[in-house]
């Protein structure tokens, strides 16, 4: 089916719910009772593109509620992964992982393992910068594959956030503040307007400066990250059995001052060494101050919009989902030479815009079978530029200034049907069907040039063009059975996908422009029980994935380069364990344990780390008989980014103190095993094992109407950095073993006031 044919089903199906109230039919009383009669305490997700309890859903979900996001201080995507004990960070600018699996792609056309869902919009390319965690109802975190339902871009996992809706029958007011030591502060408002019986919006807004991270000991600024967005949503329900729901969001994630990053290894006596030295930059494993004499300035705001209509035919639900998402983002001339010398300067720009559709239709829930069903528009666009300049190799006897400018472009265009249903065989045992089939269309174009000012280029003068096409089916087949009433036990075996890509850096003819796709293949064992009366959930899942062709930068010794490509495989495998709700009155827990055992396969040949010697895997490359180059094969390695063991806590206790008051105690914990930060052997490009505790005491007054408490981040001051890698410019500055490392907002000790308003 062509584009313009399956345009024109959506845009026609999305005309047919709006028209549907003319021949909807009232839905019997008793499946609407079935749908409203489970208790109040009662876990519902949507990980299945429709509401179900968390007890019922046969696969592993953890569930964030938009509460214990303010009582952690989560306020954007990295730090999501405090929440999560199968959740990490990579890098920064949001690159997530899953079970190991993740991170941001090296080329322009390929997206994350990780996909990102917003109210049932996926932001694809746009999920980097997503927009502020404000107004949350929850974020579930679906783990392992899950193309059947959410696409080309969930091979590892999922991201389903879902905001609060708009309640048309109270008007409200919600203010929430903190501000803490080292300069950083939030703040967030909601104003719910009722418009009518039927309708109301909701609108939102947040402001957050991080804490001080990276000083410039040049400028003597710190490298800070102030944080703004808002959102509005519509919710009309003009007759029965039809309802809009109408959303705008708007991001801006500004960063400034101080320096990209600072090192912390470097080699005695490098003139790298010797300027930090001079600048009074003290070397070592937690420092947090750089010296550069040019700028560090970064914006990148993200914004959308999207239209829902859910349209109720007899007792079946028709949803059709429009959107349009945009991201831009700049860096202006950024010093990242890590010295006071001028170096190298590297200026980046990107602009991208999407546009999707997604027409599904939704049985209602008990019958023999439940299904969802439907079809899934997506269409891509993205341009800008990386240009860099100055006397690059100025150390090694070429003073003159190089530069590069590269202008690429992509455009992606997906087309998909799926379709997953449940059969209750009987009342305890139920099969899972699901399956997806589509088609991408990737095309990309890579411009370069010297750039003004520059003598010559930093390397070749590359002009790309490549196209790719595939189809796919990815599908789920898994069984469920309920021991008893509380108690259910899954399998599930999962194909799922990551689309193809185009390395636009392609710079020879021995080199393949055509990145294959991703092919995970993923079984999962699990059980899950109600407690304390269905107030609690606990989930138990083990897991083995393998993904053959999976996306990555490697030695090709044909081309004799470095390139990003198709690495042989890799496998994840491991148990998560979870516990999630309120145990008791007062009490609210989300506890959780992770293993994963994540590794490379054979055969995938990475760049040695600075300073690896022979005798720790870095090996000479032979093409012929002439060494080109040398390598680290980083077969049975841990994955980047992925630790054996995490375990998280939060939880929260409350009691009265007096009619008109309660008093409040909360507490969390993060533990982190050991965390690679390279493929190759790199015992300086680490994270050592580290706790981080967090706590919160307040009071609240009428209700909940008024609160203040006090918390505390990073409770014993356990430095821990973001991520740490090997130092820019470092080689050309002749240190033969540099490192750096990126500050975080938690990698210090924060203690802080918060104050809470609800009218």
């Amino acid at each position: 089916m062509g584009a313009n044919k399956l345009v024109g089903l959506l845009a026609s199906g999305s005309l047919f719910a709006l028209a549907v109230p003319a021949l909807a039919q009232e839905a019997p009383v008793e499946a609407n009772a079935a749908a409203d009669n489970s208790a109040d305490d009662a876990i519902v997700v949507t990980a299945n593109k429709r509401e179900e309890r968390l007890q019922d859903v046969p696969i592993s979900v953890s569930v964030v509620t938009g509460d214990q996001l303010a009582r952690q201080n989560v306020n954007d995507l990295v730090d999501l992964a405090r929440t999560t004990p199968s959740l990490n960070n990579t890098s920064v600018q949001g690159a997530i992982s899953v079970r190991g699996v993740g991170g941001l792609s090296f080329t322009r056309s390929s997206e994350g393992s990780v996909g990102v869902v917003v109210d049932g919009v996926a932001l694809a390319s746009t999920s980097n910068y997503p927009p502020m965690l404000f107004d949350v109802a929850r974020v579930e975190v679906l783990e392992g594959p899950q193309g059947t339902l959410f696409g080309r871009n969930s091979s590892a996992g999922l991201l389903n956030m879902v905001t609060i809706k708009p309640d048309p029958t109270k008007t409200e007011l919600i203010l929430h503040s903190d501000v803490a030591t080292r300069d950083s502060y939030t703040a967030r408002g909601v104003v719910n307007l009722p418009i009518a019986d039927n309708a109301a919006l909701r609108v939102s807004g947040a402001l957050s400066q991080q804490a001080d991270i990276q000083r410039n000991l040049v400028k003597g600024d710190m490298h800070r990250q102030r944080t703004y967005g808002g959102r509005a949503r519509l919710w009309w329900e003009p007759i029965a059995d039809l309802t809009f729901n109408l959303t705008a969001d708007y991001t801006n994630y500004d960063k400034r001052g101080g320096t990209p990053w600072s090192v912390y290894a470097s080699t005695p006596g490098s003139p790298l060494s010797q300027r930090l030295a001079a600048c009074g930059v003290t070397v070592g494993p937690e420092n947090q101050e750089g010296c550069i004499d040019g700028q560090n300035i970064n914006w990148t705001e993200t914004y959308g919009l999207s239209g829902q209509i859910d349209a109720t035919i007899g007792d079946h639900t028709l949803t059709s989902i429009t959107a349009y998402r945009s991201q831009i983002g700049r860096t202006l001339p950024q010093d990242v030479d890590s010295t006071a010398v001028r170096r190298f300067n590297q200026e980046v720009a990107n602009n991208t815009h999407n546009i999707s559709q997604e027409l599904r239709l939704t049985s209602p829930a008990g019958g023999f079978v439940e299904y969802v069903a439907g079809a899934y528009f997506f269409d891509s666009k993205f341009h800008g530029h990386v240009q860099n300049l100055g006397p690059l190799l100025a150390d090694l006897g070429v003073p003159f200034p190089l530069g590069t400018r590269v202008e690429p472009g992509v455009k992606i265009t997906s087309l998909a049907v799926f379709g997953q249903g449940t059969i209750n065989a009987t009342e305890a045992l139920r099969f899972v069907v699901g399956a997806r089939y589509g088609s991408e269309n990737v095309a990309a174009t890579s411009r370069a040039s010297v750039t003004p000012g520059a003598v010559a280029p930093l390397g070749p003068l590359v002009q790309f063009r490549g196209k790719v096409e595939d189809s796919y089916f990815s599908y789920r087949l898994g069984v469920q059975y309920d021991l008893t009433d509380a108690v259910m036990a899954y399998a599930t075996y999962t194909r799922g996908y990551k689309g193809p890509a185009i390395n636009d850096g392609a710079s020879g003819p021995n080199i393949d422009p055509i990145v294959r796709p991703e092919i995970p293949k993923s079984g999962e064992v699990g059980i899950k029980a109600d407690l304390f009366g269905g107030r609690a959930t606990a989930s138990l899942a083990g897991f083995y994935t393998k993904i053959t062709d999976f996306q990555a930068q490697f030695f090709d010794p044909t081309a004799a380069v470095y390139i990003y490509g198709n690495a042989p495989s890799l496998t994840t495998k491991g148990a998560t364990l979870t516990l999630f709700g309120r145990p008791a009155p007062g009490v609210s827990l989300n506890a959780g344990l992770a293993y994963t055992d994540a590794r490379y396969g054979d055969g995938y040949v990475v760049v040695c780390a600075q300073g690896q010697t022979l005798a720790e895997g870095c090996e000479p490359i032979f093409v012929g008989s002439v060494q080109t180059s040398t390598g680290d094969d980083a077969g049975g390695n841990r994955l980047v980014g992925s630790p054996k063991w995490k375990a998280t806590f939060s939880g929260e206790y409350e009691a009265a103190i007096s009619s008109n008051a309660e008093a409040f105690v909360q507490g969390d914990m993060v533990y982190t095993s050991k965390v690679n930060f390279q493929a190759s052997y790199s015992p300086l490009a680490t994270n050592a094992a580290a706790a981080i505790f967090g706590g919160r005491v307040g009071v609240r007054f009428n209700e909940g109407r008024f609160g203040a408490s006090l918390f505390v981040r990073n409770l014993f001051d356990t430095y821990r950095p973001l991520v740490r890698f090997a130092t820019p410019v470092a080689a050309q500055q002749r240190d033969p073993r540099s490192f750096a490392q990126l500050t975080g907002p938690e990698s210090r000790r924060l203690i802080g006031l918060s104050l809470d308003v609800r009218f």
